[in-house]
């Protein structure tokens, strides 16, 4: 049942990412929301639960960007990774981590875009404007990542809750 919430969210988040953000003009220079969701679920889920959700949303939206094949599930599984290797060093539930690692899923994203155009030679965009753009992006991070990955925790948290209530758990 766990999969079936993960794949909602992750469902409602591409669908966000692809069809709403791009026709909504205040959110023009928004980062994109579903590295929002792939840090909580290297913050807050087991490896096993959530590698296969990140790997899955990655193709997805590989599949939809229309953009260089395999750059949103390597971005993806990065940030997962490295957010994986923070967990062991600090507390998932440390309110400073939760408010900036959102900015550091933003960082990593945007250091990977560079790196796929350079190695490509495919930078159509001024250094002026991928810098403009890298720091709106930032910007949006620093303050909606803290609310985004604390209603992630809290829509976990009530699903469980109703689980625990209306299906019985079989003991291992």
């Amino acid at each position: 049942m766990t999969y079936l919430l993960h794949g909602l969210m992750g469902l409602i988040l591409i669908i966000f990412q692809t069809a709403v953000r791009p026709q909504v003009g205040l959110l023009a220079g928004i980062y994109d929301v579903l590295i929002a969701y792939v840090l909580f679920l290297g913050l807050h889920r087991p490896m096993k639960e959530s590698l296969a959700v990140v790997l899955v949303c990655g193709f997805a939206m590989d599949s939809l960007s229309g953009g260089t094949f395999g750059l949103f599930l390597t971005t993806y599984f990065w940030a997962f990774l490295i957010t994986r290797q923070l967990t062991r060093f600090l507390h998932p539930g440390n309110l400073v981590l939760r408010f900036f690692i959102v900015s550091l899923g933003v960082v990593i994203q945007n250091g990977v875009y560079v790196g796929v155009a350079m190695v490509l030679d495919d930078m159509t965009l001024a250094p002026a404007s991928i810098k403009q753009t890298a720091l709106t992006q930032l910007l949006w991070a620093l303050g909606t990542g803290f609310v985004l990955v604390t209603v992630f925790r809290q829509i976990h948290r009530v699903w469980n809750d109703i689980l625990g209530v209306y299906f019985v758990r079989e003991a291992a």
